[in-house]
């Protein structure tokens, strides 16, 4: 069942940089209307929303990790668009120092887990709630809406020194294969993309995360990522409930027992620096407790 974009309506979460930004773009350039919903505008994302005269361009601040927000953002979305054709649940942090396993600085919840499982269910299911009103039925044999969650190779990679960001997104890709039938019972569906190392904010403004890259390394750019994005979408040879993991070079879809990725921009050449760090961590907290 294929399905265009031209002519709907998409809100896309996280959107003010990186791959949302660039998936938003490409939305636009292909003929749909877009609210992008993140924290706080950019001046990229300023950029996008001047320079686009064909379509809608919208903003909505929103803090996906709170419901309320959501709330606002999909009543904001069906206010000023109408009907919410595609989803794109792209918000998301990499363990940032403020909410990481390992520092432990939180103590209420962990907002990695906030953000990258929580925020993206409950938007899920706000979006299949105004999906199905679109529904013909069961077995209709037409798509008429989609969600788009972003996974990552993180999913299948066992991460040391990053366990909240690996958990969660084996989580996402979890969730999305478990929502796989409602393509085919009422049309709505349910997909995700898992890139491997594509150069955003998420790494370029984290120190502690760059020194683990060196020359060697190979990364896809977001506008790669945002096209993989629009063929998951549109394609008819993706169904609801699939994975597509997106590299430098390759995509392929991911199985629950598939082998581990491969290939360039699957991993980081210096990942032994911080896990040094995170044994280093671990090594103080021993000698403090064995000194009391």
């Amino acid at each position: 069942m294929s399905f265009s974009v031209r002519g709907k309506n998409a809100v896309v979460t996280g959107a003010s940089s990186g791959i949302n930004l660039a998936f938003a773009k490409l939305l636009a350039s292909n003929g749909a209307n877009v609210v992008v919903a993140d924290v706080q505008e950019t001046p990229a994302f300023k950029e996008f929303q001047q320079g686009t005269k064909a379509t809608k361009v919208l903003f909505q601040k929103t803090d996906v990790s709170n419901w309320k927000d959501l709330e606002r953002l999909f009543a904001f979305a069906k206010s000023e668009l109408g009907p919410i054709d595609v989803l794109c649940n792209g918000a998301g942090i990499f363990e940032p120092d403020w909410s990481g396993f390992w520092k432990d600085t939180e103590t209420e919840s962990y907002k990695s887990f906030d953000i990258n499982v929580q925020g993206l269910v409950k938007g899920t299911r706000m979006g299949i709630r105004d999906q199905i009103t679109r529904s013909k039925g069961r077995k209709s044999n037409e798509t008429v809406g989609v969600i788009i969650n972003i996974s990552s190779l993180a999913a299948q990679y066992a991460l040391f020194n990053q366990p909240l960001y690996s958990t969660s997104k084996a989580a996402v890709s979890a969730f999305t294969r478990s929502l796989g039938p409602l393509h085919q019972e009422f049309g709505i569906k349910v997909v995700a993309v898992a890139p491997g190392m594509v150069m955003t904010p998420l790494w370029s403004e984290n120190p502690e995360k760059m020194k683990a890259i060196s020359d060697e390394d190979v990364f896809a750019t977001p506008e790669e990522l945002a096209e993989t994005m629009l063929e998951l979408v549109e394609s008819a040879e993706y169904e609801g409930g699939t994975v597509l993991e997106r590299i430098k070079y390759k995509t392929r879809r991911v199985l629950v027992d598939s082998p581990l990725p491969s290939g360039p921009g699957s991993t980081m050449s210096k990942m032994d620096l911080i896990y040094d760090d995170t044994i280093a961590l671990l090594e103080a907290e021993r000698k403090a407790g064995a000194a009391k």
